[in-house]
């Protein structure tokens, strides 16, 4: 790592340990994705990281429906979505996300967490598609074998990187 990037990982950033499957190579029809998209303009560094996303109904309008739950770092490490909510909500473009059946990343009000938060909505009806239950979801799909490769949906993204990030993405 070159010198003057051992800036510390912001408080509101967390990183999940190498999970086994995550390390073999995508195929090559998935290294050919289209250039992701900057959440910035600034010189601030980057880090390219893909979506990951389970499959849900929505429970307003019961349509199938995708939610991100987080991030993959080059495939060597998953961020869960509450810690990179914010940056996703600037970075990502609503018709691709549209295009796979994934709402907008956007904050919303919830009646069960005072001011509400960013959060995925339904596709269809806007509705919010809860943390918590996503978090569910995504425990289940582990806890029965899966892994977080399995969740990369195809979208790349540059999401702002400190320099505990870029470690991460290419330790």
């Amino acid at each position: 790592m070159p010198a003057g990037n051992d800036s510390v990982l912001p408080r509101h950033l967390s990183l999940v340990p190498p999970v086994p499957g995550l390390e073999s190579p995508l195929p090559a029809r998935r290294r050919q994705a289209p250039p992701p998209r900057s959440s910035a303009a600034s010189t601030e560094p980057t880090v390219r990281v893909r979506l990951a996303a389970v499959t849900e109904c929505c429970w307003q309008c019961r349509t199938k429906v995708r939610a991100v739950v987080g991030v993959l770092l080059e495939g060597r490490a998953f961020v869960p979505f509450d810690e990179v909510a914010e940056e996703l909500a600037a970075a990502l473009d609503p018709r691709l996300l549209a295009a796979r059946r994934i709402g907008p990343i956007t904050h919303r009000h919830s009646p069960g967490v005072e001011g509400g938060y960013t959060s995925n909505g339904c596709v269809e009806c806007d509705a919010l598609l809860g943390r918590f239950a996503l978090e569910d979801l995504l425990r289940e799909h582990l806890a029965g074998g899966g892994t977080y490769g399995q969740l990369d949906i195809g979208i790349p993204v540059e999401l702002p990187a400190v320099a505990s990030l870029r470690r991460a993405a290419h330790g």
